[in-house]
């Protein structure tokens, strides 16, 4: 019988096992590892390829961790900080570059690295004379850095900018008029919000007014846009420029009724009374609209029962004229044919004014809010008539300032009639108003000093005063028109800006009457919403006109002034 040992046959069939064990594990080791290798050559492969793409990038680049420390920086950036590579891998940017620390782009950095959020802005770089427009991204391990070239963008919009500069030049009197809009834009803006923050508008309002802004201003700006094509024919200037001037026309009666709501509601509005012939008041306003009358073939007519003793009164004489205006205004848009009648009679001691219409009438539900602030007898969006609801309201403000009442009715047979009565009160012989006619001889040639600091400004008022004479003289600031002064006792009149910078308008003329008494002073303002008339006339000026300046206007208030002058010189001298 064979004797075999159990031990030694268990013992070899595990060590067997074993070594299968063994040689499947090094075979997987074996291929792991393989795998391994190809990855890793693989990831060394992608980054040769990435620090091939960074390296040969138009941008300059670099990555920064989050110690402030670069981990990577291409060639273009490394030549950019006139530095090598190597001399920033590894090293903190703050320690390298010292004097950027509080500059713009070092806190846009920390920014970046704070909200983890991208930041692209553009920089100008001194030692190239380059632009740079610098895109930020942040990330888990820091920030990357791209540095774009943009100089030739900023040369062509620099060069844009200059031919633009010059079609201004050559359109100078057409961008006078858009630039003065703007500057009372932006003074509507900040009433509208003041208005807003009191909870004053109505969103109906502020939806029809963003309408009635937007409207010409997209006729002025699209038609400015037109002016710029090349090869336009003399009659498509024209023809945009009618249409810009009347968008601008329209854009500035919006924004005048606007800022006249802003003043009646803020309590701003005073009242000057002064000797005002009714006569004259209503052929101004017939002679104004005669024209946009006739346009719609409406017949124009004035009904004045008021005797010569009764024509003159004393009241406040623009406030009369705007609500003639805007009851007239209002007449002739909802009048398609027929005729329009302008009004007056006394009854006791009232002035009853009345423009009655052959229009589309009144809905007798409407009569009782029609004159209530930002309303309209259609409000809906598809309404046939532009406006933007103002201009009743501002005229029962103006009547009720005035001591008086405005209503409105239909006519017996069709269209509609407005009325307003206010009191009638004799005037005083003080009040009289000096006649003007013709420019007299003795203002041909003036000596005129302009007190302005906008450029533009001051060749619009240089070309109108050119009726006066050329012997004008320019002041920057009113410190300048101080000095101008005193070297130039024989100036007759001085045209004096309020906003000006050094010493303002105001305190130009203290300076002025300390030493001279009898030059004519003008003042002038783009501001609405205090009284620059009464405060002007308080430190020594004569007279106040408003911009926009309008040229009669001015031509009209000078020769004023001067008739006036004569006139105080002349009763001075008489025993």
């Amino acid at each position: 019988m064979e004797y075999k040992n159990s031990n030694t046959s268990t013992a070899s069939t595990d060590f067997y096992t074993l070594q299968q064990d063994y040689n499947s594990l090094k075979q997987l080791f074996d291929t792991i590892n393989d795998k391994n290798q190809f990855n890793e050559n693989k990831i060394e492969h992608i980054n040769e390829k990435l620090t091939e793409s960074l390296e040969n990038m138009s941008d300059a680049f670099v990555a920064i961790d989050n110690d402030w420390k670069y981990t990577f920086v291409n060639q273009k950036a490394a030549i950019m900080f006139g530095k090598q590579p190597e001399d920033l891998v590894g090293k903190n940017a703050w320690v390298i570059f010292p004097e950027a620390i509080g500059q713009p782009y070092y806190k846009i950095y920390y920014k970046a690295m704070k909200t983890k959020k991208q930041i692209v802005f553009e920089d100008y770089y001194a030692p190239w004379d380059r632009w740079f427009e610098n895109r930020v991204i942040p990330s888990k391990e820091g920030l990357v850095i791209f540095f774009q070239d943009i100089t030739e963008r900023k040369l062509a919009e620099n060069k844009l900018q200059d031919l633009n500069t010059k079609l201004k030049i050559r359109n100078r009197e057409l961008y006078e008029s858009i630039i003065q809009i703007q500057k009372i834009n932006t003074e509507l803006i900040s009433a509208k919000e003041k208005a807003e923050e009191s909870d004053r508008l109505k969103s109906s309002f502020l939806a029809n007014m963003s309408h009635e802004i937007r409207t010409p201003m997209n006729g002025i700006l699209g038609f400015t846009e037109l002016l710029k094509e090349p090869k336009l024919t003399g009659e498509e200037q024209q023809e945009y420029i009618k249409v810009i001037e009347k968008s601008g026309s329209r854009m500035l009666n919006i924004i005048n009724d606007i800022v006249s709501i802003s003043k009646i509601e803020s309590g701003q509005m005073n009242l000057s009374y002064k000797e005002t012939s009714i006569k004259d008041q209503i052929d101004i306003i017939y002679d104004f609209f005669k024209l946009e009358a006739k346009q719609k073939n409406i017949e124009l007519k004035i009904s004045n029962s008021l005797s010569e003793e009764e024509n003159l009164i004393r009241t406040d004489e623009e406030k009369v004229s705007s609500v003639l205006s805007h009851l007239l205004k209002n007449a002739i848009k909802f009048t398609e044919q027929g005729s329009i009648e302008i009004g007056c009679f006394k009854n006791n001691n009232t002035i009853t004014f009345y423009v009655k219409d052959t229009g589309i009438g009144i809905n007798s539900d409407k009569t009782d809010i029609m004159f209530e602030r930002f309303t309209q007898e259609d409000d809906s969006l598809n309404r046939n008539y532009e406006g933007a609801g103002l201009g009743l309201y501002i005229a029962k403000s103006y009547v009720n300032l005035l001591g008086g009442k405005i209503w409105a009715a239909n006519n017996a047979d069709y269209g509609a009639v407005f009325y307003f009565q206010i009191p009638f009160i004799k005037p005083n012989e003080i009040d009289k108003e000096i006649q003007l006619s013709i420019i007299p001889h003795e203002t041909q040639k003036l000596k005129i000093l302009v007190a302005e600091d906008d450029s533009i400004s001051l060749k619009f008022i240089s070309k109108i005063l050119k009726i006066f004479g050329e012997n004008l003289l320019i002041a920057r600031n009113g410190f300048e028109a101080v000095n101008l002064c005193k070297n130039n006792p024989d100036i007759d009149i001085i045209l004096m800006d309020i906003q000006m910078p050094v010493m303002n308008g105001y305190e130009a003329i203290k300076k002025i009457r300390e030493f001279n008494e009898e030059v004519i002073i003008i003042t002038q303002s783009a501001f609405v919403f205090t009284d620059e008339a009464e405060k002007a006339i308080e430190v020594g000026g004569n007279g106040y006109i408003s911009k926009p300046i309008n040229k009669n206007q001015l031509i009209d208030h000078i020769k004023k002034q001067i008739l006036a002058s004569k006139s105080k010189s002349k009763a001075k001298t008489t025993p």
